[in-house]
Order: C-alpha cells, then structure tokens, then sequence
C-alpha cells in the first residue's frame, strides 16, 4: 500500500448538485453522519438518500468514510463502498445521481480562483485576499459562505432564496428576512472595501439578487 497524507484538522466536504457548488460543511467532529433525517450532520433531502446513509469518523489524522447500509449505496471515485474507505483529497463521494460531495484535505494548497486577480479565496481555511491584502480578521462564517456562492460562478445573478440556501441552510428561508441579506452583504461589502475602495465586489441586480464582481 502506497503512503497516504494525513489530515489535520480543518478538512471538509463540498456539495456539488448538478454540476454547481451549493455548501460546505468542515468535518471538525469525530463522526459526521451523512442522511436523509434531520438528527443527520449533513442533510440531504432526496429520496435516493437513506435516513443514515453513510458517516465520516476522523481518527487521529485519517478520515474513513463508512457505508451504514444504505439502501443504494455509496459511492466513491464511481466505485460503491464495500468497506471503510480513507479519504484523501479530492475523492467524489456520491450518496444519489444529483448530489456529489468531494472531500477536501486541509492541507490542500490550492485556492479558489475567481474570473478576477483582484479576489482570492481558499476554501479550506476560509481565507479571503482583496487586492493581494488577506482580510484580517477572516470574515465571518455567513459572510464567507456568501461570497464563496458568488465565487462559484461571478457571470451569474443569485437570488436571495439561493443565497438563504447557501448562508443560513438550517434556516426556512421564508423566516430570514430581507433586512437580515442585506445586513450581511453591507458588513461583507464593508469589509472588502476596507482593502480595495476603488472597486465594489458585490453588486445588487435590482429585482433578482446579487453577483460577484472580483475585479480587472
């Protein structure tokens, strides 16, 4: 068996549903279950999902993902899990056709990179540079999950209930107001500013909702 990195702490998962980023969750616990019910750490509302899928245990360094029987099972890298599987970074990990997770090693050096220079983010720290200055202290988790959905895609308008979906996903999005949006993306706006005041990263799209502007 060839030598596999380990993990230190900080490592997560990424959610991609059809092809686009929706979230993030960082598998700071010792087991993070995988399911359809709400007693789950990660959520996921379809059918093809079982009630307790599959689970993640860290154990000293290493993350083993393990089937807990599922009905369809759970796949990684295409092939369906038969036992306890250490993941190292970049594995695709599918628990139904639409939703596929990949983990992401904290030790993992390569950031997210915007269409713009100007704006750069990493992932698995959660660390945002404006103009080459990193953001001190870090944004806070709500306003880097916010400007991580923009990232994603800075040609593209979302909409508030996108947004609420990405920033607040234990949340009904009918019981998050609109004064709690714009809230965060003034103090987020504020913040960017602080570092680059000649350019606006987030613009408001009357009507529909907003997108990231990272910059020439």
């Amino acid at each position: 068996m060839q030598n596999r990195p380990r993990y230190s702490h900080g490592a997560l998962l990424v959610l991609h549903e059809e092809n686009e980023i929706r979230q993030s969750w960082p598998l700071d616990a010792d087991e993070t279950t995988i399911g359809r019910w709400p007693d789950n750490a990660i959520i996921i509302a379809d059918r093809w999902v079982s009630r307790h899928h599959a689970r993640i245990v860290r154990r000293g360094l290493r993350y083993l993902l393990e089937d807990l029987g599922s009905k369809n099972g759970t796949f990684v890298n295409s092939q369906r899990l038969a036992a306890p599987h250490e993941l190292e970074d970049g594995d695709c990990i599918q628990v139904a056709p639409k939703y596929k997770l990949t983990f992401v090693d904290a030790e993992a050096t390569a950031p997210v990179q915007p269409a713009g220079p100007r704006l750069r983010l990493d992932a698995a720290q959660r660390r945002v540079w404006v103009a080459g200055q990193e953001i001190l202290p870090p944004p806070s988790p709500a306003q880097f999950a916010f400007l991580e959905l923009l990232s994603h895609d800075p040609d593209r308008v979302f909409n508030r209930d996108e947004v609420i979906a990405a920033v607040w996903p234990e949340s009904d999005a009918a019981g998050v107001s609109d004064e709690a949006v714009d809230s965060l993306v003034r103090r987020l706006r504020k913040r960017l500013a602080e570092a680059d005041p000649a350019h606006d990263y987030i613009l408001a799209v009357r009507g529909h909702g907003f997108r990231l502007a990272p910059g020439p």
